[in-house]
């Protein structure tokens, strides 16, 4: 776990963006998200990468397309369309809170192996403390059984700043309720604007 922030994008610039193809123009960011079944060639992707200024590229899949350009972008996050935006908001890390990242950990990630899948969970009325229990234990349900992740990049999101306790009862919980020969994870949290709330949200990667 880290508690410190890479201070090259700490001015107004998002960390994460999801970029359209029909888009005027491209706001710049540091990580470039799009989704695949847009038909993003390879000359809109160089084009994507250099007007938005983005260190590196990411795509999501929404479906079974393949993509072949892996060269051209860092990875993939596979989800479901309707969990495209809560993707983008775990990748625009924030510079506040209890555990920060930077870009540079998530490029890591990638770096590590290509592919992802996204999956949340979302606890609404009760205590902290309950809803971080059971936000843990959902999140852990979605995975597959006996996992053995390679790769893993947890967001823990509350109304409030999520308490160290809190933080640490999901991280460990999570940690041994999967296998890992050589687990490559990190952490971070947040604060959310919905009252009452708790989510947990976070892409892995599977030994083959």
């Amino acid at each position: 776990m880290k508690y410190h922030m890479d201070e090259s994008y700490i001015d107004n610039t998002p960390n994460a963006f999801l970029y359209q193809r029909i888009m005027d123009r491209y706001p710049k960011s540091a990580i470039g998200c799009f989704i695949i079944s847009e038909d993003w060639d390879e000359q809109a992707l160089l084009e994507l990468k250099e007007k938005s200024e983005a260190r590196f590229l990411v795509g999501l899949q929404i479906d079974d397309m393949d993509f072949d350009r892996l060269d051209i972008i860092e990875g993939i996050v596979r989800c479901q369309t309707e969990d495209v935006n809560q993707v983008v908001k775990l990748l625009n890390i924030s510079p506040r809170g209890l555990i920060g990242i930077d870009v540079i950990d998530i490029k890591s990630l990638f770096e590590r192996e290509k592919s992802y899948k996204f999956i949340q969970t979302h606890i609404t009325d009760g205590f902290e403390t309950d809803m971080a229990k059971k936000a843990a234990n959902e999140i852990v349900s979605q995975l597959p059984k006996n996992p053995n992740i390679k790769g893993l990049l947890l967001g823990i999101e509350s109304s409030e700043s999520p308490s160290l306790d809190n933080t640490a009862y999901i991280i460990d919980f999570i940690e041994k309720s999967i296998m890992a020969d050589d687990l490559y994870t990190y952490y971070c949290t947040s604060m959310g604007d919905e009252p009452n709330s708790f989510r947990l949200r976070a892409m892995y990667a599977e030994e083959e």
